[in-house]
């Protein structure tokens, strides 16, 4: 709806550009000088519908519109337009055949005339506007034919608006520059998530695509993008790495895994000359596949660390503000929603009351922060991407809530039962739209 409104407005705002411009040319056109404004020709119309203005003198115009004997029957004036003609003053031509005296007079226009002083310029430019478009459907002044003496000035009519053209991911672009190419990604980052991430200090774009944190990192001097994954940090063997390692770059041919000193990271480089979106596209896909499969055994293999936490943070950097056993619950929140168990979740809290309060605090605390950083009107990217922390948070209170609630009904009825999950008492998990996280 949006769109159509926009439409609408631009072709409003060319037709009263058009207006402005035809008033500002009749009120300088010279005496004796013509202009004729005219329908788009068509093969049914021996003449096109127009309008023909001419300077009688330096002070009067006169302004003459096709009667029926000159139009198209489909063309033929109704009554709204006749009244149109005869309420801005017009003179209604004699008919042929009829027994008015002014019928046979050859001095007598056989069209419909108008004669005023060139102080009504507006008026003559806004009858003609609404004769056009309203009368005759011209839709838009792009299709206005000009003719005559005086045309000149008005031959650089309003183009007609482009439609957008649709993103189309498929489509080969030649880039010039690494501006150009930064354009292209960020195009293709929003045609997949929805937004464009915050790009870091480095200008690459760090975003989550399911479980795993990924980097879209371009190289200015070389042709090609970089999908980077970080994978696991304080490697301490690393004979041992290297065969991990050669073993991952083995079963995944389209990925390269890197040793880099105590770090091992994934990486895939996707040539952009031509720039295609959906390769870039593909290739996310591989990688996310990757990180689903195989980037859990790696790092165990390894004997390390994963490199960045649920929260696309470097473990070493880990400050302690988010337990470990809250960032398990997140971790699994980002994996399976609100299909998370109650069980689960329990587990994870070693079903100590205490620390699912603790945790719940943390999860709500975090869950606000997130809903003021949506509120950022300067950076839509931060927004949606607050937007969506916001609801992993959301969904992690609402489970604690329900392991809460679990451990508080085993105190007062220990008989109970703890193997099926509970029901988060109507929590909605996506914040009052109705649908799941991950819907």
């Amino acid at each position: 709806m949006d769109r159509v409104d926009s439409v609408d407005a631009t072709t409003g705002n060319a037709w009263a550009d058009f207006r402005a411009m035809l008033a500002d040319h009749l009120d300088a056109m010279p005496a004796d000088d013509s202009l004729i404004v005219s329908c788009p020709p068509t093969a049914a119309e021996p003449v096109s519908p127009c309008i023909q203005f001419y300077g009688w003198d330096d002070d009067t115009l006169r302004c003459e519109v096709l009667s029926d004997e000159f139009l198209a029957p489909r063309r033929a004036w109704t009554e709204a337009g006749r009244d149109l003609l005869i309420g801005a003053g017009f003179v209604e031509p004699a008919r042929a055949g009829t027994d008015s005296p002014d019928a046979a007079d050859e001095d007598v226009p056989v069209n419909w005339f108008l004669d005023r002083s060139r102080r009504y310029a507006d008026l003559f430019a806004d009858v003609a506007v609404r004769i056009l478009h309203e009368v005759w459907g011209v839709p838009h002044p792009a299709f206005v034919h000009v003719g005559g003496d005086s045309a000149g000035p008005l031959l650089a009519l309003p183009e007609v608006p482009a439609p957008a053209r649709p993103f189309d991911t498929f489509r080969a672009v030649r880039t010039a520059d690494a501006s150009e190419r930064r354009v292209l990604v960020e195009q293709t980052l929003r045609h997949l998530l929805g937004f464009v991430p915050e790009p870091d200090e480095d200008g690459d774009y760090p975003f989550r695509l399911g479980p795993a944190w990924l980097y879209l990192c371009l190289s200015p001097g070389a042709p090609f993008v970089q999908i980077l994954a970080p994978l696991a940090a304080g490697v301490t063997d690393a004979a041992r790495a290297h065969v991990v390692v050669n073993d991952a770059n083995r079963r995944w041919p389209h990925i390269k895994v890197l040793l880099d000193e105590d770090r091992v990271l994934a990486t895939i480089d996707v040539s952009v000359v031509p720039f295609v979106p959906q390769q870039v596209v593909d290739m996310l896909a591989v990688m996310e596949k990757f990180m689903v499969d195989a980037a859990g055994d790696l790092v165990a293999g390894l004997g390390a660390r994963p490199y960045l936490d649920a929260f696309g943070e470097p473990t070493e950097r880990d400050t302690a503000v988010v337990p470990e056993g809250l960032r398990a619950i997140v971790e699994s929140v980002w994996e399976s929603g609100p299909d998370l168990s109650c069980e689960a979740v329990l587990e994870m809290c070693g079903h100590d009351r205490a620390i699912v309060v603790h945790y719940l605090d943390i999860a709500r605390g975090r869950e606000s922060a997130a809903l003021e950083r949506t509120l950022d009107d300067e950076d839509p990217r931060t927004a949606a991407s607050a937007g969506l922390d916001a609801r992993v948070w959301r969904t992690a209170s609402a489970l604690l809530t329900a392991a809460h609630r679990r451990l508080a009904a085993d105190l007062h009825d220990p008989s109970r039962s703890t193997g099926s999950q509970l029901d988060l008492f109507g929590t909605d998990m996506a914040g009052g739209t109705g649908d799941s996280l991950f819907d």
